[in-house]
């Protein structure tokens, strides 16, 4: 159902470029001219219709003039369902994005149809545009675990949760979404089927303790113990032996993780996911390696062999960059579209303090809408790296003003770009930003005393 990028035919791939350039030149009335097209004539490319409703957004007026009421759309008299979708697009959505009824009906039209993303998509406008409506958040959360998207679940819950710590339907929402998220990560009930996960008491509470978040160290050690009796029985049973890398790992025992990790990777080197976790294990474990490293250097400095221990710990590091620079570029070249991939490439390239080289991924990255502002933020990083704070500065305000929410990734862009303010020595941006910061979380790092020290 969902169209990629890269399916898209040539007029309309055209089409798409001109309007995320569009995005990116904050011409918003010309960018949703360009998408609206695009997403009508292809419906299934939910990713245009991502960037057209931010750009719509933007042209109503930054995400702070919607209303949110209204009836039904009449074209509702329609009987084909994707006519009218194309409607509300041409005649509700351009002038009113965040309209919840508007909404409300496309969630209902996307599952008539059977694309939940795209109904997951509308119950997220309603709360892009209303992020205290917890009924809507409850149905979206119901919606994300209908449909084995659990992570999403849970940090739909605990949004919830935040707003209101005594709802008992998000605590337990919370809590089975966590479990079923371990479940998948296992690689557990992939048929879709979870009855079928849980064929025998036995099994059932193996998966549940494995799963469960509070789980006691000798809980762990016995869990460890039965799936070791498990691997001894059969060396290619994949589940013990993704098991065991689990319970390795939540047991600080980085380097055995690693081994069965690998291992499993060797059994199922198709599995995505997998190859992923354990590059993070490795990467994991390599930290943990230069952590000793620096800590015998910094409580031995009168070491007669210091010079070659810091030598030899500069080689880690730069093996280490130059290992990680080399498999994100491997997956860019595997699915050069993939701005994500693209994302991954600039970050490794930023850890590498090679900020030139980090910039022309993370402006690539910026067309995935759904890293945007995170590509954006590290792209602001690499500038002010190279010291050219304007364009740091330009990079970090249009991430700021695209966050309608006052979440994490709004409160750090807002700290980063107070930082090169202060750096341009632009004292009242310095001190704007940071206040923006201060009335909604005081406790954010040093914010409190850089904001009242001002008053002093």
């Amino acid at each position: 159902m969902i169209v990629t990028e890269t399916e898209l035919e040539p007029k309309h791939l055209n089409l798409w470029k001109k309007g995320i350039l569009a995005v990116e030149q904050k011409n918003w009335e010309y960018a949703v001219s360009l998408i609206l097209p695009i997403v009508k004539e292809v419906p299934g490319f939910l990713d245009g219709r991502k960037v057209l409703r931010s750009a719509e957004g933007h042209l109503a007026g930054s995400g702070r003039k919607f209303s949110f009421g209204g009836g039904l759309f009449k074209g509702s008299s329609k009987k084909d369902p994707w006519e009218i979708i194309a409607d509300l697009e041409e005649n509700v959505f351009q002038k009113d994005p965040f309209n919840a009824s508007a909404n409300q009906q496309l969630y209902d039209l996307g599952m008539r149809v059977q694309f939940p993303d795209l109904s997951a998509f509308a119950l997220e406008t309603i709360r892009m545009g209303q992020p205290d409506n917890t009924k809507n958040m409850h149905t979206l959360a119901e919606h994300y675990m209908a449909h084995d998207q659990p992570e999403k679940a849970g940090e739909i819950y605990r949004a919830i949760l935040k707003a209101d710590p005594k709802d008992m339907t998000s605590l337990k929402g919370e809590k089975d979404a966590a479990a079923r998220s371990s479940i998948l990560r296992q690689g557990w009930g992939n048929d879709g089927d979870f009855n079928k996960v849980k064929k025998n008491s036995d099994e059932a509470n193996l998966i549940e303790m494995l799963s469960k978040q509070g789980r006691t160290h000798e809980q762990t050690e016995q869990l460890l113990a039965h799936f070791i009796n498990e691997y001894n029985k059969d060396q290619t049973n994949l589940q013990a032996v993704k098991a065991m890398a689990q319970l390795y790992d939540e047991l600080e025992q980085t380097e055995n993780a690693l081994a069965f990790y690998e291992y499993a990777v060797s059994l199922n080197p198709g599995d995505v996911a997998l190859v992923r976790r354990t590059e993070l294990i490795r990467d994991k474990f390599q930290d943990a390696q230069i952590q000793q490293m620096e800590v015998d250097i910094e409580s031995n400095p009168g070491a007669p062999d210091l010079e070659e221990k810091r030598a030899q710990l500069a080689e880690i590091r730069r093996q280490r960059a130059s290992a990680v620079i080399s498999e994100a570029k491997a997956r860019v070249d595997r699915n050069p579209t993939d701005k994500a991939l693209r994302y991954d490439l600039g970050q490794a390239f930023f850890n590498a303090s090679m900020f030139t080289e980090a910039i022309p991924e993370l402006q690539q990255a910026k067309g995935n809408p759904n890293i945007r502002t995170k590509a954006m933020l590290l792209l602001g990083r690499c500038f002010e790296r190279k010291n050219m704070n304007d364009l740091a500065e330009n990079a970090l305000s249009e991430a700021s003003k695209e966050l309608a929410i006052m979440d994490n990734t709004k409160k750090e862009i807002l700290y980063e770009l107070a930082l090169v303010n202060d750096k341009m020595g632009r004292r009242d941006q310095y001190l704007e930003a940071l206040k923006e910061i201060y009335n909604n979380d005081y406790g954010y790092r040093d914010v409190a005393q850089r904001v009242e020290s001002s008053y002093q």
